[in-house]
Parts: C-alpha cells; sequence; structure tokens
C-alpha cells in the first residue's frame, strides 16, 4: 500500500505546471505581464498554434484538422523549466485526448535567433516528423 502510494506522489509531481522562478515571482508582484509569443504552422491538414509563456515557457497549445477529428487544446512545458530544449510535458487530459488518436508529443525546441519552435511528434502513418512552426 505505502508503495502504491508513493508512486502515485511521484506521478502527482511530474504532471504539475512548473513554478515561475524568484525573478518570475517578483516580476508578477511588480505587475508586469508574461511576455506571450505565437507561433504557428500546419503540416498535412493539421493547423497548429502555440501561445508560449515566455517566462515560464508554458505553452498553450490548439490543433485543428480533419486528421485529428476536430479541434484539440491542452497545455504542455518543458520536463526541466530552465531549459529551451527538452522533454515534453502535457497535461494528463491533453495527453490522453492526443493517445486517442494516437499522436505523441516527444520534445520541443524554441530557437530565439529564427524565431521557430520545433516540436517533434509521433503521428499515424508518417511516423516521427519535426513540425517547425513560426
Amino acid at each position: 500500500m505505502r508503495l502504491a502510494l508513493f508512486a502515485l506522489a511521484i506521478v502527482g509531481k511530474s504532471t504539475q505546471v512548473p513554478r515561475p522562478s524568484a525573478l518570475g515571482r517578483i516580476l508578477i508582484q511588480m505587475g508586469i505581464p508574461d511576455p506571450v509569443e505565437t507561433f504557428e504552422g500546419s503540416f498535412y491538414g493539421v493547423s497548429a498554434a502555440v501561445e508560449l509563456n515566455m517566462r515560464t515557457r508554458v505553452a498553450h497549445v490548439r490543433l485543428n484538422g480533419v486528421p485529428l477529428g476536430g479541434r484539440i487544446s491542452g497545455t504542455g512545458w518543458l520536463k526541466d523549466p530552465e531549459s529551451e530544449a527538452g522533454t515534453v510535458v502535457l497535461e494528463p487530459s491533453f495527453e490522453r485526448r492526443l493517445a486517442r488518436r494516437y499522436v505523441s508529443i516527444y520534445s520541443a525546441h524554441l530557437c530565439r535567433k529564427h524565431h521557430t519552435v520545433t516540436v517533434n511528434v509521433k503521428i499515424p502513418i508518417l511516423g516521427l516528423m519535426a513540425l517547425v512552426l513560426s
């Protein structure tokens, strides 16, 4: 029983949205809004839009298209909140909706120089793909 509770505690912690850094909390207290950038792109009839909070690196993702069966949206963030590339963690409900459509999001990379976000996904029939949003 203890092992099961411990496992649930670990799983629960890994799906929480990362907290803002100390500087982020100070800026929030000062009333300075978070800078949010929008990145968009499309591939094979699916349009993707990502609203990325540049301070916390939490992204709101909107996907729309017939291959997905309509619209899907949710939130995701990098496993390491201090980096700009790496493994993506999705909110559980968003991850389940994607899994029903056999879609997985593995990693993402923010390139400030080119103002792009590259998302590595696995989709049915096509396999692994890199989607570049600008």
